[in-house]
């Protein structure tokens, strides 16, 4: 990850330039530009400023070269990772494209071909293993009876790709700690990602990307190009309403496609609605004590009684909690877990 110097040649005839190794070998630079090497990409990139600050890790590999003065600066070690950032998401985009366009789609996602829908249903393990394994629970657990009607399918796993997406949004870094006389340039800006987490069969993949529709692309690019086509699709999600609608519209061409509200924003979003909802933290903790279970088996009826026969001197916001009951009622197409 040093620092290397090269000779280069050049061929003259009658002071005309032939050849010359450096142009004719390497890719042109600008000023005071370097050709990065793999292994500074790989300490400085991928184990330097994805965890730390762009300064740090100039201090850092800097330190490693013995190059304290005239080493990398911050600045140009923020340039040349922005700018292979960029090279990266344009060869994914490109490859994406490629595949779908070769598979019967056109660039974002839509068949362009008459491409027969799949009606198969997810294979499903054997009914006596899911009893063996309800038996089990009902041993250790009060389980209520009907948690067998809930609309989750236990699929064989060697058979789902599992995806979790989600919106990520991160506060945009400034380029310099200046005061800003405007105030409404003093209010922070995001910049806005989608993250899906692939896993098949123990093998996993992330893909990131600007916006839903380009982060659906790469899924189903890599989906194709990995002969998945015919495997049950379980997405999990936070319940949003935008991206569940994006998913079920951009593989209404496919049938075997399940989504699945997540326990981590259930949960969340029951306690932070509740806090807002209940008189005091005890009311809400023991209303979560009752209402925790009923979602975690997916009876997603009873959850909603129990919430809609709360008496009144309990509740001190019941905006909030008919929000709640409305965020249940929107997911209820989708199974919880």
């Amino acid at each position: 990850m040093g620092r290397f110097e090269f000779v280069t040649h050049s061929v003259v005839q009658e002071d005309q330039v032939l050849s010359n190794t450096a142009s004719d070998i390497f890719t042109a630079l600008r000023v005071n530009e370097f050709y990065r090497t793999s292994g500074f990409k790989e300490i400085a990139m991928i184990y330097g400023d994805t965890e730390k600050s762009y300064r740090k890790t100039a201090e850092l590999i800097n330190r490693h070269r013995h190059q304290q003065e005239g080493g990398t600066p911050h600045r140009t070690l923020q340039e040349n990772t922005q700018t292979e950032g960029i090279k990266l998401l344009d060869h994914i985009e490109n490859k994406s494209r490629s595949i779908l366009e070769a598979s019967g789609f056109t660039q974002d996602g839509t068949c362009s071909e008459n491409i027969v829908t799949i009606n198969s249903q997810p294979a499903t393990l054997p009914e006596e293993k899911i009893m063996e394994a309800y038996k089990r629970c009902c041993a250790r657990h009060d389980v209520p009876d009907d948690v067998l009607n809930n609309p989750v399918v236990y699929e064989d796993p060697a058979n789902t790709v599992n995806t979790a997406i989600d919106d990520v949004n991160v506060k945009k870094q400034k380029e310099d700690r200046e005061q800003c006389a405007n105030t409404e340039e003093q209010k922070n800006k995001y910049v806005h990602n989608t993250v899906a987490h692939v896993e098949k069969s123990g093998l996993k993949y992330v893909l990131n990307g600007y916006g839903i529709k380009s982060v659906l692309c790469f899924l189903l690019a890599l989906i194709m190009h990995n002969g998945l086509r015919g495997c049950r699709f379980q997405f999990f999600t936070d319940g949003h309403k935008v991206l569940n609608e994006s998913i079920l519209k951009f593989f209404c061409w496919y049938q075997n496609i399940g989504i699945i509200l997540d326990w981590y924003h259930l949960e969340k979003k029951c306690k932070e609605t509740l806090s807002l909802a209940m008189k005091g933290r005890i009311l809400r903790n023991k209303l979560l004590d009752e209402l925790m279970p009923l979602l975690w088996y997916g009876l997603t009826d009873k959850a909603k009684a129990l919430l809609e026969g709360i008496e009144a001197t309990s509740v001190k916001n019941q905006e909030q909690l008919e929000k709640l009951i409305a965020y249940l009622e929107r997911n209820k197409p989708y199974p919880l877990l």
